[in-house]
């Protein structure tokens, strides 16, 4: 006891940050060590050393910032830390997880039954074992030096803000070092890595859940936000769901600059669509973006009719038809290889896991950025919610530039490619590229079916906005006033299992999806509202569904919605 007494407040904190950056984060050092990208050992080292003195000194920031509130907070605080972070570290070192959002999510619930399922008398005996030594030095300590008291001289002032400042740069700095040399390798190749400091962020405690709680936090903010200030469908409208999808798998996949014009489903002279134009229950119509960028795109193609204001930043008005779907009974989980997180929590989905996030997990760490590990999380989404009515939401990267990164070797069909942003490229290599992509978007549609084909499932699939190639304009995100057609034109594509369709109800709204496809029938973003709800035969007695933009209304509904226009 006495020698716990005699322990300042700073040295406890440099034990605390020791503790918990260091001791707690061995399982994951170990990974690191192992599954890091295949580069020069020295690099590793470097890597490795970099992160280890990053984490531990984070800590230490954090720590002191919790001096601030007095020796009381700061015993209550650094309490709170370090048992989360204990909690954590089990999790991570006997389960192999990474810590993140959904992780946080799960916590947070009120389901009971679901917290117990993954707690035991391991897990408390861990946490009693790793846990009470740094709690009696907290509570033990005496130390009276909390920054607060620091603080409130001017003389000590300076020197302690000077040693925090100095502490966050020495953080800052090396991270953001090698996140540049990343950046750089990137740049001569063809791999597209996530955010080097996300991935630490998310790999390492206390970091990983304290963004994920802070992330939580804001998301719930935000939450309660729209709920006051936008219009909810969910509660505005009346809605009957019919009995039939009760065991239903709905799957919407977000492409990412895919057009139309250079899939072979469109009469496009390569065959970029192999695989779905094998797909006997798929239809694909020519579509029309709402906008030319992924952040305006999403903010205009899930929302009603008047649910986004026609201004330039797409103010937005209503909650979109994935909020709507889980007020309605529907499970939602999103896996995404972007960060739109103020669009990722305007869904209300229940697990939500982004680029970093993902990336920073054991089996992943290493490898680039590609659509195809977004498999694993939907089959993990599918296993968890195998009865009742389930949605799952991948926001993919699709065909986004640069080209060549978003597809592997063997998907180099068309040649010679466009090989890097930094390189001089013609329109003919920059098709190149692009068209492989296509191709491997394809594949990427495919396997998403596959794993959904022998279910009551339906398929959506729409990407953001176009893409301008040519030796004049090339990208995207051209005002939408005088932006070229070719960055409006994407695809929209459904399809149905035979199981789904067995439902004669389900049967006969396809029918009419098939009837239009033939017909060749443009449909439009601003319509994905109504459709996905219709499609599902979900019905609403007082308007919530706009007949004239649902692709699924009945032939006599559709008539006299537009007759009444």
């Amino acid at each position: 006891m006495k020698i716990s007494r005699r322990i300042t407040q700073v040295q406890l904190s440099c034990f605390l940050a020791l503790y918990i950056g260091l001791f707690l984060n061995c399982s994951v050092f170990w990974r690191r060590l192992h599954e890091t990208m295949d580069i020069t050992p020295f690099f590793k080292a470097f890597a490795l050393t970099t992160e280890v003195f990053a984490t531990v000194l984070a800590s230490f920031f954090v720590l002191r910032l919790f001096s601030l509130g007095g020796r009381r907070a700061w015993q209550v605080l650094s309490s709170f830390l370090v048992l989360c972070s204990v909690a954590a570290s089990y999790y991570m070192a006997v389960m192999n997880i990474t810590i993140g959002y959904g992780i946080i999510a799960s916590v947070m619930t009120t389901d009971i039954d679901l917290t117990k399922e993954v707690v035991g008398w391991r897990f408390y005996l861990w946490v009693l074992l790793v846990g009470l030594p740094p709690l009696w030095f907290i509570w033990r300590n005496q130390g009276q030096d909390s920054l607060i008291r620091q603080l409130s001289t001017r003389q000590s002032a300076l020197p302690h803000l000077g040693v925090l400042l100095l502490v966050a740069l020495v953080v800052w700095g090396p991270v953001r070092f090698l996140g540049n040399v990343q950046k750089h390798h990137e740049r001569g190749s063809r791999e597209d890595l996530p955010s080097y400091g996300g991935v630490v962020t998310s790999a390492y405690l206390p970091a990983n859940w304290l963004s994920s709680l802070g992330l939580y936090v804001w998301a719930k903010a935000d939450e309660a936000l729209d709920s006051r200030s936008l219009i909810n469908p969910a509660t505005r409208n009346h809605w009957n769901v019919p009995a039939n999808l009760n065991d239903v798998q709905v799957v919407f996949i977000i492409g990412e600059t895919t057009r139309w014009d250079h899939m072979g489903l469109f009469g496009y002279s390569r065959d970029t669509t192999p695989r779905l134009a094998q797909e006997r229950n798929l239809v694909a119509f020519r579509g029309e973006s709402c906008d030319t960028a992924t952040k305006l795109s999403l903010r205009c193609m899930f929302v009603g009719a008047g649910g986004v204001m026609d201004n330039p930043q797409r103010t937005l008005l209503e909650q979109n038809v994935f909020a709507v779907l889980k007020q309605l009974g529907f499970s939602s989980d999103l896996y995404a290889m972007q960060s739109e997180m103020w669009f990722y929590s305007n869904t209300m989905a229940d697990t939500i896991a982004w680029r970093e996030q993902i990336g920073a997990e054991s089996h992943n760490q290493g490898k680039t950025v590609d659509d195809m590990l977004l498999l694993n999380e939907m089959r993990r989404s599918q296993v968890q919610h195998v009865q009742g009515k389930h949605l799952v939401i991948l926001h993919t990267k699709g065909s986004h530039y640069s080209y060549v990164q978003r597809y592997p070797r063997e998907f180099a069909v068309w040649q010679p490619e466009c090989m890097g942003i930094n390189k001089h490229c013609s329109a003919q290599t920059l098709i190149n590229a692009y068209d492989n992509s296509v191709r491997y978007v394809d594949s990427f549609i495919s396997r998403v079916i596959d794993q959904v084909r022998d279910k009551n499932a339906i398929v959506f699939y729409a990407a953001d906005h176009g893409e301008s190639i040519s030796d004049s304009l090339h990208l995207h995100g051209t005002p939408r006033n005088i932006a070229p057609p070719e960055q409006f034109r994407v695809p929209l594509l459904v399809w149905a299992s035979d199981k789904f369709l067995e439902t004669p109800e389900n049967a006969q709204r396809f029918g009419q999806l098939q009837q239009q496809a033939k017909e060749g029938v443009v449909h439009k973003h601003t319509e994905l509202f109504d459709s996905v709800l219709g499609c599902l035969g979900i019905t609403s007695s007082d308007g919530g569904i706009d007949a004239s933009r649902n692709w699924c209304a009945l032939q006599n509904t559709r008539d006299k919605s537009e007759s009444t226009l």
